[in-house]
């Protein structure tokens, strides 16, 4: 096994990414499906509409990539599109009971794949494990703000 971190990291992302597109493609929906899932269902947690754009800009999609996706989140009956009751031109897109029971199975598995990650762990392993991975997302947070005009 390497000691190169960012191999690691990269090793475990598609160790994880893995386990959810196995999960998910149990019931027939793809990768780029199931961003838009997750991300109108974090939207309606922070009580926020969700359109089209909204799901382009977020997940840095073109509009035609997701019309495509919410046409086939749409015939799958995932998502349902609505009116917006400020503007009747905007439609909003929103989950159905399908997709949020779904969603909902879907965190439950994540704690097992969860619990199998931190197996062999302690409570002081999990805890400063946490700690690195958020310090690692800061640091590279703030580079991301500090490079802005490039290398």
């Amino acid at each position: 096994m390497t000691d190169d971190i960012i191999l690691l990291i990269r090793f475990l992302y598609f160790a994880l990414d893995r386990e959810k597109n196995l999960y998910f493609e149990q019931h027939n929906l793809t990768a780029s499906q199931v961003d838009v899932l997750f991300f109108v269902a974090g939207s309606k947690i922070h009580n926020k509409e969700v359109n089209q754009r909204d799901i382009e800009t977020h997940l840095h999609l073109t509009n035609p990539t997701v019309t495509g996706i919410l046409k086939r989140l749409e015939e799958k009956e995932f998502i349902s599109r609505v009116k917006s009751e400020a503007d009747g031109r905007n439609k909003l897109i929103q989950l159905t009971t399908q997709s949020e029971a779904l969603l909902d199975q879907f965190m439950q598995y994540k704690n097992k794949i969860e619990s199998m990650l931190l197996s062999d762990m302690n409570e002081e392993d999990i805890t400063q494990l946490r700690s690195l991975l958020k310090k690692a997302l800061h640091n590279m947070q703030c580079n991301d703000k500090n490079k802005k005009g490039g290398y």
